[in-house]
């Protein structure tokens, strides 16, 4: 078998077998099929695509190139559905810090029916998207890595864990992501799906619910693209056994009111404690919840019945309790977070953008938004760049709104004073208000479709 016949087979078209890609990715990790050849199959790929046979045969070994989560035999275990959700990335999308506590207090309330755990993997901020691990880790001394002894020690006494990819899960993705980045093959949905899965497939899930944007500020931006990658991640899941849902949800504006990896963990604490929250925020997260919930209850709690504790929940802020013991378990000082969220706003610039005219707020782009946060320290262009946790914008009107000239729109924390004007220049091609003569413009839906 030879590198050079298996790519030409794929570039004309043709289906590699589970041999060739055995043959591809093994000869790649031991260094016997090299970069170059590896980044020509990858190419032929993003022109030609994958079978299903195929993509869920590469997804299969690039999970089997490192460890899976092992369940250790006990009383409960028989009965614990494992859950995770994963997200395709946008601006100020922090659901999963509100998730963790909100499902494990529905599965608390109802522990003689069913044993929700979520081993939750997660990814850092790359370009313009934020990642979870940014923010958890901007509450000084949280712990997103752990020994995996120790993950699933939080995982059976408190029914959860929030951590990184270690070395030993997917190692393979890892290679090739850092190949796919250099090589222009980043987009192809059949390469996005495999990468996202053999992650996934490694924590040795029970169910999964995917939350997958479109829009501005999507990684995916066309819809009918980001219905392709629902689709691609929905038939590896149920290949492999689990139970799945996609979410596809609009992503032209940031998520909630805040955006910035401190300011994010600020807003998820407040929405637990039952404050006002952004109805979109809010939708999305008793969306995403309740159907996690529905699975993970092995459909014993329906969707409405589940949407209802959940929404109960997030009023009356009990779920909260579960949010402070989610991050001091991986050490994270709470006290000296909640002292910071006093006093940080001191030592920072604060610019107040504001309309320019009367009207309704029709665009706020978050693709541009992330890209200022960004160049204003406050997120990484390259994977080894440091961040400036507390640098954000607080959103003080959202997309639909009615304001006024003079009227504050958003709040920029930054560091240094030459920004300002760079700051302004950005936010003036960002944001778009309309004269109120405009009656055409309807704001999309947050939930757009599920696809089962």
């Amino acid at each position: 078998m030879q590198a050079k016949e298996i790519i030409t087979r794929k570039r004309e078209g043709a289906e590699n077998s589970k041999d060739e890609l055995d043959f591809l990715l093994k000869g790649f990790l031991k260094g016997e099929v090299k970069e170059y050849q590896l980044s020509a199959w990858l190419m032929a790929v993003f022109f030609r695509g994958m079978s299903d046979d195929e993509l869920s045969v590469w997804t299969q070994l690039m999970w089997h190139s490192g460890t899976t989560l092992l369940r250790k035999p006990t009383e409960q275990a028989p009965h614990q559905y494992w859950i995770d959700k994963h997200s395709t990335g946008g601006v100020g999308d922090k659901i999963s810090l509100v998730l963790v506590p909100l499902v494990r207090k529905v599965c608390e309330q109802n522990s003689n029916l069913f044993d929700i755990r979520i081993p939750m993997v997660s990814g850092r901020g790359l370009g313009h998207t934020g990642g979870t691990l940014d923010k958890l880790e901007s509450v000084s001394g949280f712990k997103t890595r752990l020994e995996t002894d120790k993950a699933l020690k939080l995982l059976q006494e408190q029914g959860f864990f929030m951590i990184g990819q270690t070395e030993a899960i997917a190692p393979a993705d890892r290679l090739l992501y850092s190949l796919r980045d250099v090589t222009g093959t980043i987009e192809s949905i059949p390469l996005i799906v495999s990468s996202i899965m053999s992650k996934k497939l490694s924590e040795n899930l029970n169910g999964i619910v995917f939350d997958v944007k479109t829009g501005l500020g999507a990684f995916m931006p066309e819809l009918e693209k980001a219905k392709l990658l629902a689709k691609g991640l929905l038939a590896v899941a149920k290949k492999q056994g689990l139970d799945a849902v996609a979410i596809l949800s609009q992503m032209d504006e940031p998520l909630g009111n805040k955006v910035g990896n401190f300011l994010e963990v600020e807003e998820c604490a407040d929405f637990l404690k039952g404050l006002p929250s952004d109805p979109d925020f809010t939708r999305l997260v008793v969306e995403t919840a309740s159907w996690m919930v529905h699975l993970g209850s092995k459909q014993k709690m329906s969707l409405d019945e589940a949407e209802k504790q959940i929404e109960e929940f997030v009023r009356d802020g009990v779920a909260y309790p579960l949010f402070v013991q989610m991050l001091e378990s991986q050490g994270g000082d709470y006290r000296k977070f909640e002292f910071e969220r006093e006093t940080f706003r001191k030592e920072y610039l604060a610019l107040e953008f504001r309309a320019k005219r009367s009207g309704i707020l029709t665009q706020m782009n978050a693709r541009q938004l992330g890209v200022l946060l960004v160049d204003l320290g406050g997120g990484r262009a390259v994977k080894e760049a440091d961040i400036d946790p507390k640098v954000g914008f607080e959103i003080l009107k959202k997309v639909g709104s009615k304001v006024n000239e003079g009227e504050t729109l958003i709040r920029v924390y930054f560091r240094k004073y030459e920004e300002s004007q760079k700051i302004e220049e950005m936010l003036q091609k960002a944001v778009i208000v309309e004269s109120l003569s405009n009656h055409h413009f309807e704001k999309k839906c947050i939930v757009r479709e599920i696809m089962t």
